[in-house]
C-alpha cells in the first residue's frame, strides 16, 4: 500500500472513531462530544446565560405551564440522555435557545409574541431538536477537530483553546448553528409537533409572525431593505422566508384541524406579563429614553433607535452610527476632564479633549481616531456629573467618512441629557401583556389606541395579536393589549 494511502488512513481512523448514527435523524454525524462533556456544560453554563439575559422571569404559574409543554415535547424525542428543564429569561428580546445538556431557554419578550400553546411547542420543539440532534455537540466536534489538524501539521497561527466547558456552552449558546442545522431543527420540531398531538401548521404561523416582526423593527428604524438584510439576518442562519418555505412544504398535506392548538389556554398563561424593560432598566418612549431610579433622561434624533438592557442602552442608526451609554462604574471624585483623560481613556491620547458645561452639569469630550477591519473609524467621548456626583458616558462609534455628518445629530443626543424630577419619575411604570376580548364596535385602531404604544400603534397591535394585513377584527375576538 502507498505510503500516502497509508498516511490518509492514519488521518482518518481516528476521525471516524468520532462517528456515530443519530437516532433522531438517521444520519451519521461526526461527534466527539460525549454525554458526560455535555452534562458539565448544563452545570456551569447557566450562570452565564441568567447574568446576560437578565436572570430567570418570576411567575410560577407561567414556570409551570411552559415547563409542562416542554416535557411534553421532549417526550416525543427518541433521545432520553438528557433531564430537560425549561426556563423563561426576564429579557425583552425575543430570543430562545438550547445549550448542550438539556437546558432550554426562552424569554418573556418571545412569549409575548407567541398566540398559541402550538406555537409555543414549536419553538421548543425546534429547540429541543438542535439538542436531540446534537448540533452543538457537532459543532463542539469541529472546533476540537480544527484545533488537532492545526497541530498536527504546526501552523503558525493560534487558535483559542477553550479548554473551559462553561466558556464553550456559551460559545454555543451565542455563536449560532448552520443553515443546514436550523432547518432540521425545524422539520425535527414539526414532527414532535405532530407526535405530541399539536397543530403542525403552527411551525409555520409562527415563523410568519417572526417575520413580520423583523419587518416591524426594521421599519421602526427607518432601515433600507439591504440595510435590513446585512443587520438583521446572520450569514450562519436561513432567512425566514426559507425557513417558511420549508414549513409550509412539510406540513402541506398534514391534517392540522382536530389537532391542539391552545390559544386561550396560552393567553390566559400570558395574562399580566411583563413586557418591554424593567423599571431598574429604563424605558423607551418614543426617540426617548428615560430611567425612573437614576432620574435621567436623553433624546435621539428620528433614524435612530434605542435599545436599553442592564447595563447600557446601545443606539442604533440607520446610517451605520453606533452609541453607547452607561454610567461610570464607579463613583469618581475631582474634575470630569481628568475621569475622562486618565480613567475612562487610559493609556489612549485623545484628540481635543476638552471641559464642557451640558444643560448646568459637569462634562468633558474628547475624540480618537482608528484604523479597524471595516476602515477608520472615530470614537467621541462625553462623560457628564450629574447632581448625585456619578458620572455618565457617551461613547460615540462612527465611520470617519461620515463623522462630519452625523456630528450633529451625536451633539444634538449629548445636550439632551437632563435630570428628571420625582413626579416625571412616578409616572413611569412597566407595560404588561393585558388580554381582553374585542367588542361588537371596536376597530383596530380602537383596540391599538388601548395599549401604550406611543409610534406605530396599530402595526404593533396587529403583529401581536395576527393581524398583520388585515383591517377588521371579529367581534368576541382574544386579543393582547399592552398596557401599564
Amino acid at each position: 500500500m502507498p505510503r500516502v494511502v497509508l498516511l490518509s488512513l492514519f488521518m482518518v481512523l481516528p476521525l471516524l472513531g468520532g462517528c456515530e448514527i443519530n437516532p433522531e435523524t438517521g444520519s451519521l454525524v461526526f461527534n466527539t462530544v460525549k454525554p458526560e462533556d455535555e452534562r458539565k456544560i448544563r452545570a456551569e453554563a447557566p450562570r452565564q446565560v441568567l447574568t446576560e439575559f437578565g436572570g430567570v422571569y418570576y411567575d410560577p404559574a407561567l414556570a409551570a405551564y411552559v415547563e409542562r409543554v416542554g416535557q411534553k415535547m421532549s417526550e416525543q424525542s427518541k433521545t432520553r440522555n438528557f433531564d430537560y428543564q425549561f426556563t423563561i429569561l426576564d429579557s425583552p428580546s425575543i430570543n430562545a435557545f438550547a445549550l448542550p445538556g438539556g437546558y432550554i431557554y426562552v424569554t418573556r419578550g418571545l412569549l409575548a409574541l407567541i398566540s398559541s400553546e402550538a406555537e409555543l411547542a414549536s419553538v421548543l420543539g425546534h429547540e429541543l431538536a438542535h439538542v436531540t440532534a446534537r448540533h452543538g455537540a457537532q459543532r463542539l466536534s469541529r472546533m476540537k477537530a480544527e484545533e488537532r489538524f492545526c497541530a498536527a501539521f504546526l501552523c503558525d497561527f493560534e487558535l483559542p483553546v477553550l479548554s473551559d466547558m462553561a466558556a464553550i456552552g456559551m460559545d454555543l449558546t451565542f455563536g449560532g448553528f448552520t443553515q443546514d442545522q436550523e432547518l432540521e431543527a425545524d422539520e425535527l420540531g414539526i414532527r414532535y409537533l405532530k407526535s405530541a398531538g399539536y397543530d403542525p401548521h403552527s411551525m409555520t404561523s409562527f415563523l410568519k409572525k417572526l417575520k413580520a416582526q423583523t419587518d416591524l423593527e426594521a421599519e421602526i428604524a427607518g432601515l433600507t431593505l439591504e440595510q435590513r438584510k446585512a443587520r438583521g439576518y446572520s450569514s450562519t442562519h436561513p432567512l425566514t422566508v426559507d425557513r417558511i418555505a420549508q414549513s409550509s412544504e412539510l406540513t402541506g398535506d398534514m391534517e392540522g384541524a382536530a389537532d391542539t392548538v391552545g390559544k386561550r389556554d396560552y393567553l390566559v398563561a400570558i395574562d399580566g406579563l411583563l413586557y418591554g424593560n424593567r423599571r431598574e432598566y429604563g424605558f423607551v418612549t418614543g426617540k426617548s429614553f428615560l430611567h425612573p431610579i437614576r432620574r435621567i433622561a436623553f433624546d435621539v434624533p428620528e433614524g435612530y433607535t434605542l435599545y436599553p438592557a442592564s447595563r447600557r442602552v446601545t443606539v442604533v442608526g440607520a446610517d451605520g452610527a453606533i452609541m453607547l451609554f452607561e454610567p461610570s462604574r464607579k463613583l469618581v471624585r475631582g474634575p470630569v476632564l481628568d475621569y475622562l483623560e486618565t480613567i475612562w481613556a487610559e493609556g489612549i491620547v485623545l484628540q481635543d479633549s476638552r471641559r464642557l458645561t451640558i444643560n448646568g452639569m459637569e462634562a468633558a469630550t474628547g475624540w480618537m481616531r482608528s484604523e479597524t477591519e471595516h476602515g477608520l473609524v472615530d470614537f467621541r467621548l462625553v462623560a457628564i456629573r450629574v447632581e448625585t456626583g456619578n458620572i455618565y458616558r457617551f461613547l460615540f462609534i462612527s465611520p470617519s467618512a461620515m463623522t462630519p455628518r452625523l456630528s450633529e445629530g451625536m451633539r444634538g443626543i449629548t445636550y439632551s441629557f437632563r435630570m428628571i424630577d420625582e413626579k416625571e419619575a412616578a409616572q413611569l411604570q412597566p407595560l404588561r401583556i393585558r388580554i381582553v376580548s374585542a367588542g361588537k364596535n371596536d376597530s383596530l385602531s380602537d383596540l391599538a389606541s388601548q395599549s401604550s404604544f406611543t409610534d406605530h400603534a396599530v402595526r404593533r397591535f396587529s403583529v401581536l395579536n395576527d393581524l398583520d394585513g388585515q383591517t377588521t377584527i371579529e367581534p368576541g375576538r382574544i386579543v393582547k393589549l399592552v398596557k401599564k
